[in-house]
């Protein structure tokens, strides 16, 4: 099981954020996630059509270069 499976849904938020990935935690718990910034990786952050950074689990793709430390990203 999956950590996200276990949340469902929920907002993190961005601790650190450079050229090969984005580290992401859980404001209550303090549970960090690593989101790889290979294309070819599942983990996608982007922003949805509100506005809002979204983390894709299951799509693999870039993560967007306009996430920075202390930005919350809902995750689906």
């Amino acid at each position: 099981m999956k950590l996200y499976e276990v949340m469902g849904s929920k907002e993190l938020q961005v601790q650190a954020d450079d050229e090969r990935q984005t580290v992401l935690v859980d404001p209550k718990s303090k549970v960090q996630t690593v989101i790889p910034k290979d294309p070819k990786k599942p983990g996608m952050i982007k922003p949805n059509q509100q506005g809002e950074l979204e983390l894709d689990t299951k799509s693999s793709g870039e993560v967007d270069r306009t996430v920075k430390v202390g930005d919350m990203v809902k995750v689906r």
